[in-house]
């Protein structure tokens, strides 16, 4: 039938599926001892400004571009801080039951996606994006899953040169969001999708004793982290792409 999917497309679409719920659950409301992006990346920047402090929505909060320093500083520290959770084995690992996915990925390597979708969702709040909007998270989403600033400019239509802004997103019709997520189940897919894939990671990492595991899922995040701020910020230039 014309409807039909096929074992490839089905996956694709259950990885999408998943992953954007994912995005919504750790970027908004947080799991398990991870707090929502927006909640940290505010109790970090109250730490940098002390009393100078103001919360969102308050009459005297300053915009984003005039608190540019204390951002730089803060977006700087919760990177630094996710580089050290990717890197804590033991408690990626602990998340894993609280990420149940329908698609076959190891526990570890979703957890790993909660922390960088945190750190993502952190750093689209500082800049001034609403991660509560689809639009923005599923930006968010994508380059915390560590798909390249190009193939996420690239899935919104964005062309090359073009200023990229949240504005400029909210224009895309709700409706092409899930093909969006799509891509991002796609992504997920070719990378850790199969079972042989699967299995290799699941084992893999124990047997090199974490420590190989926790450099590479530090050194990913640490490049994740500064791809996001560069795109977040309407950097369009050539970003850094996890290998």
């Amino acid at each position: 039938m014309a409807d039909e999917k096929t074992p490839d497309e089905g996956g694709a679409e259950m990885a999408g599926q998943w992953v954007a719920e994912l995005a919504e659950k750790v970027m908004v409301n947080g799991v398990g001892p991870i707090t929502g992006s927006a909640t940290w990346a505010e109790d970090r920047l109250s730490r940098r400004q002390g009393a100078e402090y103001r919360a969102p929505g308050e009459d005297q909060r300053r915009s984003p571009q005039d608190m540019k320093d204390d951002i730089d500083a803060v977006v700087a520290r919760l990177i630094k801080e996710s580089v050290a959770a990717a890197g804590a084995q033991g408690f990626i690992t602990g998340l894993g039951g609280l990420l149940t996915a329908s698609v076959t990925i190891p526990a570890n390597v979703a957890a790993s996606f909660a922390v960088n979708m945190r750190m993502a969702g952190a750093i689209a709040h500082l800049r001034g994006w609403d991660i509560r909007d689809p639009h923005a998270r599923t930006v968010a989403m994508m380059l915390a899953i560590g798909m390249s600033t190009q193939r996420v400019l690239a899935a919104f239509g964005v062309k090359a040169g073009q200023k990229f802004g949240e504005q400029m997103i909210k224009k895309i019709p709700i409706t092409m969001i899930r093909a969006i997520n799509k891509k991002a189940g796609t992504h997920l897919v070719a990378k850790y999708g199969t079972q042989r894939a699967a299995i290799t990671l699941a084992k893999g990492i124990p047997i090199l004793g974490g420590l190989v595991g926790g450099a590479v899922d530090a050194g990913a995040t640490a490049v994740i982290g500064r791809a996001t701020d560069k795109a977040m910020r309407g950097d369009t230039l050539r970003a850094e792409e996890p290998k």
